[in-house]
């Protein structure tokens, strides 16, 4: 069953399709037409050979006035005509009559899909907000596992410092000390400074094997993907606030943005026939005669 809608969309199509049969012209209207407007026609010619003429002196600048005056009036005759005024009326209804035909379809499925569209665009966004959230999270906590164990390797690393430093000091106090003594006591200090030797040499592989593994303690990147929709959407820019006086200032040293200011020479026009002493820095004015 038709809704009352969908009746009232099907009489607009049938009025639209009326009105476009509507618009063939008949034969006393096309004869009329030819009549009235066909001297203008052959005077066209005329006209564009006038157009070309020099105007040197008085009597030429008469004749070229006059025919000023002939064009002025064929002009008129053409814009006032009544037949073709009333088909341009017809034409223009016509027009109006389509377009209100396609907008009421357009207009609604439009405004229908809009809201729907973003609805589905404000879930998405949402989504991507809550999985950088998450990724915010796992990143920071992989970050922070990741300094622990860098901290880890670093304070190692230290400790077998300290511990090469230590055992190189008993060493040197060893030598020392075993140059002073004799015999089995020598020997005993001897072989002290040489164990504390081999100690400091395991420190220092150990200190350096330490501090090359925090260097290679890095965070994994956390990546969190967002559900979509499957809806092809786009990203744009938008202009939201323009600060006048800083964009202006800047117009000043910036050649590179006059692309986006627009120099409406018709307003200063306007400006300086009503005030001819106006004066713009950097236009130049010239009064014209028509």
């Amino acid at each position: 069953m038709e809704t009352t809608v969908e009746r009232t969309e099907l009489v607009e199509i049938e009025a639209a399709v009326k009105a476009c049969n509507a618009v063939a012209v008949p034969e006393p209207i096309r004869a009329a037409l030819v009549r009235d407007l066909g001297p203008v026609a052959n005077r066209l010619a005329k006209y564009a050979d006038a157009a070309m003429m020099f105007v040197t002196d008085q009597a030429s600048a008469e004749e070229a006035s006059q025919v000023c005056t002939a064009i002025a009036a064929d002009i008129t005759a053409v814009k006032n005509h009544e037949v073709l005024a009333k088909i341009t009326a017809g034409l223009h209804d016509l027009h109006r009559k389509w377009t209100g035909l396609r907008d009421m379809f357009v207009a609604p499925l439009e405004a229908n899909r809009k809201v729907l569209k973003g609805k589905v665009i404000t879930w998405q966004e949402g989504e991507r907000r809550k999985a950088e959230e998450i990724q915010r999270k796992l990143q920071a906590a992989a970050d922070a596992k990741a300094a622990l164990e860098r901290a880890k390797q670093e304070a190692e690393a230290r400790r077998q410092r300290e511990i090469e430093t230590a055992a190189l000091q008993k060493a040197e106090d060893a030598r020392r000390a075993a140059a002073q003594a004799k015999g089995d006591e020598r020997a005993r200090l001897e072989a002290e400074a040489n164990a504390a030797d081999r100690k400091a040499a395991a420190a220092n592989v150990k200190a350096e094997t330490r501090t090359d593994a925090a260097a290679s303690v890095v965070a994994p990147t956390v990546t969190v993907v967002a559900p979509k929709s499957g809806l092809r959407t786009s990203k744009t820019w938008k202009v939201i606030r323009v600060e006048e006086d800083a964009f202006y200032r800047a117009l000043a040293t910036r050649p590179d943005m006059r692309e986006y200011v627009e120099i409406k020479t018709t307003a200063m026009e306007r400006v300086k026939a009503a005030n001819p002493s106006c004066e713009i820095p950097g236009i130049v004015f010239n009064q014209v005669t028509r």
